[in-house]
C-alpha cells in the first residue's frame, strides 16, 4: 500500500505540473491587460509597470521565473490587490469555502444514502417514486435556482434564516440546503442503483437463507457493497462543489474564493488565476487520491499492492 500511495503522489506531481504549465499558457491568451484604468496610462507609464512585473519579457522567461517562484513557495503578488501577496489572499478567503463545501457534502452525502438505502428496499412503492421524482429534480435544477427560492420563501417571506451574508449558523442554512441537494439527489440515486442490484446477488441470499436477520443482511452485505459506487462519485463531487460554489457565495455575499477567482479572470489578475487553480487541482487531485484508499478500506477484496490494484 505504501508503494502505491508513492507512486500515486508522483502521478499527482506530475499531473499538477501539467496544470499549471497549460494554464500559464492559456492565461497568457487572455485579451487586456491587467492593469486598472490601462487606458489612463501613457505608453511610458504602461510599459514601465510590464517591466516592473516582469510582463514585458518573452513567455519562455516569464514561465521559468513563475516555475522558480513557485517552487520556493512564493505565488507572486496580487495586480487586484495591491501586489498583496497571493498566497496569504487564498489562504484568508478558502476556509470559508471549504466550510460551506464540506457542510454541504456531509448534509447531502448522509441524507442521499439513507434515502438510496430507503428507496431501494421499498423498489416500486410510492415511496421510491417519490424519492427518483425528488432526485431528478434535484439533478436537474442548478443551485443558483433553490438559491433565489430558498432566499425568497425562508428569508423574505417567513423571514426565518438570512437572506445573505456569512456568520453564525443561521447564515449557513440557505447556502449549504443549496449547495447540497444536487449532492443529495446524485448520491440517492446512485444508492438506490446499487442497493436494487446488490439486493438480489447470490451472497444476499445465501445470507438470508442462514438465518440472518434482515437488517444484519442489509447494513452487514448490503450497504456496505453498495457503498463503493457512491464513494467514487463523492470525491470529484466533493472537489467541484468546494471549487464549484462560486455562484452560490456570489448570490449569498459569501466572502469565499470563488468569487475572488471570477474577479481575477475579469481583471486578468495572472498570479491570482495561476495560485486559484493550482489549489483547485491540488485538491481535486489528493481527493482522487483519498477516494482510491478508501475502496480497499470499504471492499476487504479490493486489495492494492505493488502498483496494481
Amino acid at each position: 500500500m505504501g508503494r502505491y500511495i508513492l507512486k500515486r503522489i508522483w502521478y499527482m506531481i506530475i499531473t499538477l505540473y501539467v496544470v499549471i504549465t497549460l494554464t500559464f499558457l492559456a492565461m497568457k491568451l487572455l485579451p487586456g491587460t491587467p492593469f486598472k484604468f490601462a487606458n489612463r496610462l501613457t505608453p511610458t507609464e504602461l510599459n514601465t509597470l510590464k517591466h516592473y512585473y516582469g510582463l514585458d519579457q518573452p513567455i519562455a522567461v516569464q514561465y521559468v521565473r513563475y516555475m522558480w517562484n513557485l517552487l520556493h513557495g512564493n505565488m507572486g503578488g496580487s495586480f487586484q490587490f495591491g501586489n498583496e501577496s497571493v498566497a496569504s489572499l487564498l489562504f484568508a478567503k478558502f476556509p470559508v469555502s471549504l466550510d460551506l463545501g464540506m457542510e454541504a457534502i456531509i448534509i447531502g452525502a448522509i441524507l442521499g444514502i439513507l434515502l438510496g438505502i430507503v428507496s431501494g428496499l421499498r423498489r416500486g412503492t410510492a415511496l421510491d417514486w417519490g424519492t427518483m421524482i425528488f432526485a431528478t429534480l434535484g439533478i436537474s435544477i442548478p443551485s443558483f435556482i433553490f438559491a433565489g427560492i430558498l432566499q425568497y420563501c425562508l428569508g423574505v417571506m417567513v423571514q426565518l434564516f438570512p437572506v445573505a451574508g456569512w456568520g453564525g449558523p443561521s447564515y449557513h442554512v440557505l447556502p449549504v440546503t443549496s449547495l447540497a441537494v444536487g449532492v443529495l439527489a446524485e448520491v440517492a440515486i446512485f444508492m438506490r442503483t446499487e442497493m436494487v442490484e446488490v439486493i438480489n446477488q447470490d451472497y444476499i441470499v445465501t445470507a438470508e437463507a442462514k438465518g440472518l436477520t434482515r437488517s444484519a443482511v442489509v447494513f452487514k452485505h448490503a450497504v456496505r457493497n453498495a457503498l463503493i459506487p457512491v464513494v467514487t462519485i463523492l470525491g470529484p463531487l466533493t472537489a467541484a462543489i468546494i471549487t464549484g460554489s462560486l455562484v452560490i457565495e456570489s448570490i449569498f455575499g459569501i466572502p469565499g474564493i470563488g468569487s475572488q477567482f471570477v474577479d481575477s479572470i475579469v481583471t486578468n489578475d495572472y498570479p491570482m488565476i495561476m495560485g486559484t487553480t493550482e489549489l483547485y487541482s491540488a485538491l481535486f487531485i489528493v481527493t482522487i487520491l483519498i477516494v482510491d484508499i478508501l475502496y480497499g478500506i470499504i471492499d476487504p477484496r479490493i486489495r492494492v499492492s505493488g502498483g496494481h490494484s
